[in-house]
Parts: C-alpha cells; sequence; structure tokens
C-alpha cells in the first residue's frame, strides 16, 4: 500500500485530489489523479510512497515561474520546479515536483526503499504557495511518451486504505524504510527475496514465489525485532542472533546483509498477515499455515520457533496498457492479440485508437470488477452476465486470464470522477465493454439478436499527452 510521501511533523495539509467532495484538486487532464499537500513554512522531508528506481531528477532551479509575465527571467522554467521521479516494480511511475533547490539527495539509477527520505518541501516552478505534487502514472519513458495519472490508495497511522480529502487530518507513518518484493516459496513455505536472481530452494531448484511482501529495512529504532538478514547464497530470509543456521545453497550456513526488523503477536489485518515463525532448525523465516514445509537441516520439514511474525503486504494498484477500440465493431480488444471482429470475422483493427490502461489483480479502485478478456476473440467481457456471445464461436472464455476492473460513470458508487472517455457501455446482447460513440445500438454486437451494442456505460484511462510534472 502507499504511504504519505512525508513525516509527520503535524503541518501537512491535504489540497484535495479528483474526487474530493469540496471540488478541489485537478481538473480533468494529463495530472487528474494528482495530490497537492501544503506545508508552510518549506524545508520538511518528502518520502518515498513506494519503493524503485530513480529515473528523473531536478536538483537546480530556484525559479517560482507562477503567473509570471513573458518579460521575467523565470518565464518558461519547468513547471515541475525540483522534482524526483521514481520507478517501481510493476513500470508505474511517481512524480514528486516543487522540491527545494538543492534538497535532492538521490540521482538517477538509485535504489530508493518507501519511507526513504527524497528532498524537501518547496515551492519552485509553477507554484501559487508552498507544497507538493504527487501523482503516479501507468508509465514514464521521458517527457514526451508517459502515460495518464491513475487513482492510488493510502495507509496512514489511522487508515488501511483512503485518500485524503481537503479537511482530512494527515498522520503519515512513512518513518520506516520498506522493501518489496519478498516472495512466500510454495514449495519450502520459506520467504526469499525476488529482486535477484539464484535463489536456492530445499525442495530443489529454484524458489517458487507468490505474493509480495514488504519489510522493515535498516532502519533505527524500527518496531519489532530486528537481526532479521538476507543471505546472499538462497535469497531467503534468516535470524542472524541464533547458530547455526543451515543454508540450501550449501555449507556454511546462511550469509548476507541487511537488517529488517519484524514485528510479532500483534495479529492480522486488511495489510498483513500472520503465522510466520523462525525455523528452530535453519534459522529461516517460514509460513506456518500449511502443513507441509523443507527444511534445509533435514527431513521432517521446519520447526516452529518463538514469535507469531507478521508481513505486510505491498498491495498497490496494476495496469495493463495495449487495450485498443476496434474501428469496426467498436469493441475494445486487447491489442497484443488480432482477436475476432464480429463485423466481417476478419482481425480487429486498432487504426486511430487511443492506448488504453485496464487495472487488474488486487486493487481498491472504482466501479466494476469481474472483467475477463476472451481467450478467442481477445475483447473485454463482463463474467457475471449472460448471454455471453463471442464472435469467433459459442460465448466467451476466460481460461487464462486477468481479473480486471472498469471504472463506472461519476453517479456509481464508490464515486471516484472518471478522468478521460465517458460513453464506454457493457452491451446486454455479447457482454462486451464497447464504446457508444453517443449512439444507441452502435458498433457490431456477435449475438445476432442484436444488431448493435447497447446499455451501461463506463470510464477509461488512456494515454495523454500533458506535462508529466507540472
Amino acid at each position: 500500500m502507499y504511504r504519505l510521501p512525508f513525516s509527520d511533523d503535524g503541518k501537512w495539509v491535504s489540497a484535495g485530489n479528483a474526487d474530493d467532495p469540496s471540488g478541489a484538486g485537478h481538473a480533468p487532464g494529463g495530472q487528474y489523479y494528482a495530490f497537492d499537500f501544503k506545508h508552510n513554512p518549506e524545508g520538511a522531508e518528502v518520502r518515498a510512497i513506494r519503493g524503485g528506481i530513480v529515473v528523473f531528477t531536478e536538483n537546480n532551479q530556484d525559479c517560482n515561474t507562477w503567473n509570471k509575465p513573458v518579460e521575467d527571467p523565470c518565464y518558461g522554467k519547468p513547471g515541475y520546479g525540483n522534482a524526483v521521479l521514481i520507478r517501481h516494480r510493476d513500470n508505474t511511475v511517481a512524480a514528486y515536483n516543487h522540491m527545494q533547490k538543492g534538497s535532492i539527495p538521490v540521482v538517477n539509477g538509485n535504489w530508493v526503499a518507501q519511507g526513504q527520505k527524497i528532498g524537501l518541501s518547496g515551492n519552485t516552478g509553477n507554484s501559487s504557495e508552498p507544497h507538493l505534487h504527487l501523482d503516479v502514472r501507468t508509465y514514464w519513458n521521458n517527457g514526451n511518451d508517459f502515460g495518464p495519472t491513475f487513482p492510488i490508495i493510502f495507509q496512514d497511522k489511522n487508515h488501511l486504505f483512503w485518500r485524503p480529502k481537503v479537511g482530512d487530518e494527515l498522520q503519515s507513518d512513512n518513518d520506516y524504510k520498506r522493501q518489496e518484493d519478498w516472495r512466500w516459496c510454495n514449495r519450502c513455505q520459506g520467504l526469499f527475496y525476488a529482486g535477484n536472481s539464484g535463489s536456492v530452494c530445499p525442495a530443489g531448484g529454484a524458489h517458487l514465489g507468490f505474493g509480495n511482501y514488504m519489510l522493515v529495512r535498516n532502519t533505527a529504532n524500527a518496531p519489532g525485532q530486528p537481526d532479521w538478514r538476507w543471505c546472499s547464497k538462497c535469497q531467503g530470509l534468516f535470524f542472524s542472533k541464533h547458530s547455526p543456521s543451515n543454508c540450501p545453497a550449501g555449507p556454511g550456513g546462511h550469509t548476507g546483509g541487511g537488517n529488517y526488523s519484524l514485528e510479532h503477536d500483534i495479529g492480522p489485518d486488511y495489510n498483513r498477515q500472520d503465522d510466520w515463525y523462525r525455523c528452530t532448525k535453519c534459522q529461516g523465516l517460514f509460513f506456518g499455515g500449511n502443513p507441509v514445509s523443507e527444511c534445509p537441516a533435514g527431513p521432517g520439514g521446519h520447526s516452529k520457533g518463538g514469535g507469531n511474525y507478521v508481513l505486510y503486504k505491498a498491495n498497490f494498484n496494476t495496469f495493463q496498457g495495449n487495450w485498443r477500440k476496434c474501428n469496426k465493431c467498436l469493441s475494445l480488444f486487447y491489442g497484443g492479440s488480432g482477436g475476432v471482429c464480429p463485423k466481417d470475422k476478419a482481425v480487429h483493427n486498432k487504426t486511430g485508437s487511443k492506448n488504453y490502461y485496464i487495472p487488474y489483480g488486487f486493487i481498491q479502485y472504482p466501479g466494476s470488477h469481474h472483467y475477463r478478456r476472451c481467450k478467442k476473440c481477445s475483447v473485454l467481457f463482463f463474467e457475471l452476465w449472460t448471454p455471453s456471445k463471442c464472435a469467433a464461436v459459442g460465448d466467451h472464455d476466460k481460461t487464462g486470464s486477468l481479473m480486471y476492473s472498469v471504472a463506472q460513470d461519476s453517479d456509481s458508487t464508490p464515486t471516484i470522477l472518471a478522468p478521460d472517455e465517458r460513453g464506454w457501455i457493457i452491451c446486454n446482447g455479447c457482454q462486451t465493454l464497447a464504446a457508444s460513440s453517443g449512439q444507441w445500438l452502435a458498433g457490431k454486437c456477435p449475438n445476432p439478436l442484436e444488431p448493435g451494442h447497447d446499455d451501461h456505460k463506463f470510464d477509461l484511462l488512456h494515454r495523454r499527452h500533458h506535462g508529466v510534472l507540472s
């Protein structure tokens, strides 16, 4: 889960976001789902909302360009002021804008943890008052090639999932450095780091990982038990204060670095999972919720030691691009395959289409879920309604599909206003998501009883070219 982009000093104020009832926030466009957080005076710590790799920094701007006339020396300077862009493991990119000149300690290529300091708040660039502008985009390659912003959900001291609005009390819990990419291996039940290759599983071969967990790393006074280490030989997590340890990669026990802290005996909740234990035989961390495990110290599986540790889940919205509108049938289809168009039984034609982004997997996202990509015709369809008609033959086939979510019009509940195109519909005849173009019975429906698509309206994110950092 994303955490607020600052330390908890009691002076940060929310200036609104896209779904704020006050009407504050950014207008529909390239920055629609951005947040503005005010802090007066300048100079407050800005921290990463999620870990990743720094892909852009500007640290030498001293101009404020707000309403400057053409003759002013600051006119035309970058609207983002001093800024940092961080690419996350799913290719999404967070932008932090308007920071103080010379305050940014990171450079391109640096890896940063969630909660790591990346600068100080300021008032540079196109900024009306001291504040931090934050947005997250589906991707960013450069200033001319980037995706749209999308809604993100925060966790703080008082909320498990939350989007702060004007007047909300902001109590950040982003003072600890957290590292994601830790996985549960379903073969040995151990925890290992998936950010590096070369893992070794006691069940043989490499670990087979699932989930995405976040661990507090190299942070003084962090809650829980410290002295857990990452093993550089097997990629597993082990407790360094007990010996001997046993590593599946070979003799000599575990060896590695980092200083991780694990909380214990606090129970599970929406964002954390308990039932993790230290093995008294190998000193590794393993999940005790499954009866069969493999221990590198010998037969009989892992042996539960003290503590009932909890791991925090890395729950982040994930988006898939390359969804296109077929200019023949008006259906939304995945552009990575040709599919089958009901108009002429040939492949879909994406000429002239925008690049749409559809959220999938575990997310907190407004609107309707249970959308699937049809294996046969490549369109996006709603799996809970019938009849379901495929242009290839028979009903749609969801085999191998991810589960997608689509935002509804702004009168839906929960309400998050649509940033981009409205007027998309779920057709009653085939359950396909299609563009209505303002017409009833538009496009071509594969159901012979329906000459065109019609009914329920939805909204889609698509690629925009507005100033990603402004």
